[in-house]
């Protein structure tokens, strides 16, 4: 009777890892091609409603977030079956949701072929869209304000390059001046809303300009604003000037945290900066140069000291 040679634990090691990898294989190509419904797990609230009110509830998820090709369609798979349902592989969800603009142009390919005119706004994509992606703007297209991270056309936006165009007017994008064609969504409807007043300071200071000159803002906040990209370094000949009104917007530490003194300084501190100098010069210089101090002490220092002499009751 012939014996039946025994199978070794390393023949059984090997058929095991080759059956493991088989199933991993077959189940991520099961996944490409079945495209299991995205609403087994995305049924939560307010992501459907959101969707459903949005401007394609009836377009199929893999429409947009799966591509067209056999690679596209075995990765997405892949991903389903081994990152959502067995968390093996590790990624980040927003890269994976991420809605190429090919898919878009797959339908809306015609938007840059032409001008586009709706809620007022009159805009050329062919030249928008060079540095952006169509989801920079239309972020809520599909699901509204539910998706995870929201971004629309905004005036502010759109001014990141207006803003440099010398020639840039109003009517250029804008077609309507009627109060129904005013903008209602994004930073801009915020800033130039019914409370104005309270909110202006939240947009990019840097783009008002665009329709306001510097004394616009004057009238309210003094000189200096708005503030431009170099007001670090200026700041000072504004601080000091009669008109000033930095505390409507800054609390005195705004300044003290930085300057790591009183700022600005008042009338005592000529009596004491002595002694905020004696602790650390170096305070002295984020502001002055060394012949501020030797222009007037070697001057007019004589044998008492400076205090002594700024002294009205000491006789000098």
């Amino acid at each position: 009777m012939q014996r039946l040679t025994p199978v070794s634990s390393k023949t059984i090691l090997w058929l095991v890892a080759v059956s493991g990898f088989a199933l991993f294989v077959a189940a991520g190509l099961y996944s490409a091609v079945a495209l299991p419904g995205c609403v087994a797990c995305h049924d939560q609230e307010p992501f459907v409603s959101g969707t459903a009110d949005a401007g394609h509830p009836s377009t199929d998820c893999s429409a947009c977030h799966v591509g067209a090709g056999v690679a596209d369609r075995v990765a997405f798979g892949f991903r389903v079956a081994y990152h959502m349902t067995l968390p093996i592989i590790r990624g980040e969800g927003r890269d994976w949701s991420v809605v190429a603009d090919g898919r878009c142009l797959s339908c809306h390919g015609t938007v840059l072929e032409q001008t586009i005119s709706r809620n007022g706004i009159r805009i050329a994509h062919v030249t928008c869209s060079v540095s952006s992606a169509c989801t920079d703007c239309h972020a809520a297209t599909a699901h509204g304000a539910a998706v995870d991270w929201l971004r629309v056309y905004d005036m502010d936006t759109c001014l990141e390059c207006h803003v440099s165009e010398s020639a840039t007017m109003c009517d250029l994008c804008h077609e309507g001046r009627l109060e129904s064609d005013r903008i209602t969504s994004g930073i801009f409807a915020i800033t130039h809303g019914a409370q104005w007043q309270q909110t202006h300071g939240m947009g990019d200071a840097f783009t008002c300009t665009v329709c306001h000159t510097a004394a616009n803002c004057e009238k309210c906040h003094g000189v200096g604003l708005p503030h431009t990209g170099d007001f670090l370094e200026s700041h000072s000949e504004y601080a000091a000037d009669e008109s000033a009104r930095c505390q409507t917007c800054h609390e005195p530490r705004f300044c003290d945290d930085c300057h790591g003194l009183e700022m600005p300084h008042s009338m005592a501190f000529t009596r004491d900066h002595a002694d905020a100098a004696e602790k650390d010069g170096s305070l002295c210089l984020r502001c002055h140069a060394d012949p501020d101090c030797t222009e007037c002490h070697e001057t007019h220092v004589h044998p008492g000291g400076a205090i002594g002499s700024l002294d009205p009751g000491g006789g000098r």
